[in-house]
């Protein structure tokens, strides 16, 4: 007898496994996946715009660069560097002036040597103007055209 109930109680162990597997397998195509989609954390990129703030502190968290402190000049640094300001202004205008003339109109192209620079004005086939800055310590140059044409 314990045999038999034995065999009864393994096939409806059996039977309601099957159920559950029935169950379950009608449930799960429910459950089942989809695309995985991409979606930016960062508002630059398309993300979330409330976002910002909080990536902002953690990028100024992880910042180790600290500017340089700017040093305080005496007064008589100060009273220095606006006199040389102001000659190279006037040195400047001078040199417009030779070069234009005093009208601003009036186009003398040549070379104008200063102490530091050697500067080419080039009168161009179509009326535009080439001027070329040499540089004399280190050579370097900066070229760059003015058109005449109003």
């Amino acid at each position: 007898m314990i045999d038999q109930e034995l065999k009864m109680n393994k096939y409806a162990l059996s039977r309601t496994c099957k159920k559950l597997m029935v169950l379950l397998a009608m449930y799960l195509p429910a459950a089942g996946a989809s695309e995985l989609v991409y979606t930016p954390i960062n508002p630059s990129f398309g993300g979330n715009p409330n976002n910002g703030a909080m990536l902002l502190n953690i990028a100024q968290a992880q910042n180790e660069f600290k500017a340089p402190k700017a040093v305080a000049l005496t007064p008589l640094q100060r009273f220095n560097n606006s006199l040389q300001q102001a000659i190279l202004n006037n040195l400047a205008a001078q040199i417009k002036n030779s070069m234009f003339g005093n009208d601003g109109v009036t186009v003398e192209p040549g070379t104008y040597d200063t102490a530091s620079y050697t500067i080419n004005v080039i009168q161009n086939a179509d009326g535009s103007l080439t001027i070329q800055t040499t540089d004399k310590t280190n050579g370097a140059t900066a070229t760059f055209d003015v058109s005449t044409a109003l």
